[in-house]
């Protein structure tokens, strides 16, 4: 067996791995460059959105403005009379908007006027001063029909019977979907109206018809639609002659802040109504009802261009807090954040002082609450809260402490339900903190003030003789 020699293994020295001493600058060199590379990524994606953004922006800008109305008021008129508000406009800081205002929920519900007038009357004797300095405006609803009688009209100068309701395509609506007659329609038509419509003429009050829409898919149809818009002018002005107001109210309540193309519809509304109105009839008068707050932010109500054609607004300074509160509060607190003072403040900015009629609760709300203090809790559902008119809270407070709220300048008072047992809390309005309130109208030189609602007083005539002390002169 051959035995061979493996091969020689050479030995030398064993090479030495030095460390690049600039090894830790080019690694920190790279990892620069990741970030920047990473930036610059990050950036052009947020361009690029940017930019899908503004196209998307300009495609809804182009088919806004080929879906604006033009109907009879024509693309002129409608750009010189309907002013679309920028966002830095229609933002006031000082307005606390996570409460919000509208809607108003009174307007929807109908008070007992038999317990207003159950209340026994007071022992103050009405004097009339003289002749109204202010418009007085009292809101007559239409379930009061059997207490027309008893209202008294004395310290009045203008009357708006409420309402009558519209749908989606501008007609007044007459019955519902069985046939049967809405009663807001049966009531118009009943001989006591027409009795109390006489009455009114002749001791010189003006008459109006409120004009109501409170269904948010009806109003949107009513302001996008010219034909819907012209049907309701022409049955409007057709029930007005027929019945021979003086005047149209318009109440339409749209929930949260509506499309420009909602708001300027609602706006060409009231421009072609208006004109129409004046043509029929010189001396008649168009009124608009307001959220307190559509001076400061986005709603259906235009104030300068709504100002400008029509003859008042009334704004509804009331309903700060309702059933649907979670805190029992001021139901139309003048003084605070938030307040009628702050809002009324952006409404002198936008609208001459003279067209602004402040409209004023005669109704107050019962919350039951965890404790009795201002602002307590709510402990029970919208279901128990009640709304108790003017006279019955003036009867149940005649033995019982009335606290009063010098941040909102309003009145409130709690009690024990002798039903139950639970602690009630109720805010309301009395002639303390509305003569504060007419104080600011006459400050303000408003056009006057409005009242929501006849009736609510029953047989007292503290209210009336506080407006003649204020408005007579």
């Amino acid at each position: 067996m051959e035995y061979k020699v493996p091969p020689k293994i050479q030995y030398g020295p064993v090479p030495v791995i030095f460390e690049d001493p600039n090894k830790d600058d080019q690694d920190k060199k790279i990892n620069f460059l990741k970030k920047i590379i990473e930036i610059e990524i990050g950036i052009n994606m947020v361009i690029g959105a940017v930019l899908v953004f503004l196209v998307i922006l300009m495609i809804a800008w182009k088919t806004n403005l080929s879906s604006r109305p033009t109907d009879q008021s024509s693309a002129e008129n409608f750009q010189s009379q309907v002013r679309v508000v920028e966002p830095a406009e229609a933002t006031d800081q000082r307005i606390i908007t996570a409460k919000g205002i509208a809607p108003i929920y009174i307007h929807e519900q109908i008070v007992n006027i038999e317990r207003a007038f159950s209340a026994p009357a007071d022992e103050i004797i009405l004097t009339v001063h003289g002749p109204l300095k202010k418009e007085v405006l009292g809101f007559l609803p239409y379930w009061a029909l059997d207490k027309l009688d008893d209202i008294s009209l004395k310290v009045l100068s203008q009357v708006s019977w409420f309402g009558l309701e519209v749908d989606g395509e501008g007609n007044i609506i007459k019955s519902d979907l069985n046939g049967q007659t809405v009663s807001h329609w049966a009531y118009l038509n009943d001989p006591k109206f027409d009795k109390f419509l006489d009455k009114a003429k002749r001791e010189r009050l003006k008459v109006y018809v409120t004009l109501k829409c409170f269904n948010q898919d009806n109003i949107v149809k009513i302001a996008t639609s010219p034909e819907a818009r012209q049907n309701f002018i022409k049955q409007a002005l057709f029930l007005m002659n027929s019945k021979n107001f003086d005047g149209i109210n318009l109440d339409f309540e749209y929930i949260g802040t509506p499309t420009d193309n909602v708001r300027n519809g609602f706006s060409l509304l009231v421009i072609n109504l208006n004109k129409e109105l004046k043509r029929q009839h010189p001396k008649a008068q168009l009124t608009i009802d307001t959220f307190i707050d559509a001076a400061s932010n986005i709603r259906i109500h235009d104030v300068p261009v709504l100002a400008q054609n029509s003859d008042a607004l009334v704004i509804m300074g009331y309903d700060f807090s309702t059933p649907n509160s979670s805190t029992a509060g001021p139901v139309a607190p003048m003084e605070g954040g938030y307040s009628i003072f702050n809002f009324m403040s952006s409404y002198l900015e936008k609208a001459p002082s003279d067209k602004l009629i402040l409209a004023v609760p005669y109704y107050g709300y019962d919350w039951p609450v965890i404790s009795a203090s201002f602002n307590a809790p709510v402990s029970g559902s919208r279901a128990d809260v009640r709304i108790r008119p003017y006279a019955e809270i003036a009867d149940a407070t005649k033995n019982t402490q009335i606290n009063w709220d010098e941040a909102s300048q309003t009145p409130w008072f709690s009690y024990i339900d002798a039903e139950n047992g639970a602690t009630r809390v109720t805010h309301f309005e009395n002639t303390r903190s509305l003569g504060i309130k007419y104080d600011f109208i006459n400050d303000k030189n408003l056009k006057g003030v409005g009242i929501w609602a006849l009736g609510f007083d029953g047989k007292r005539n503290d209210l009336a003789q506080l407006l003649s002390d204020k408005f007579a002169k």
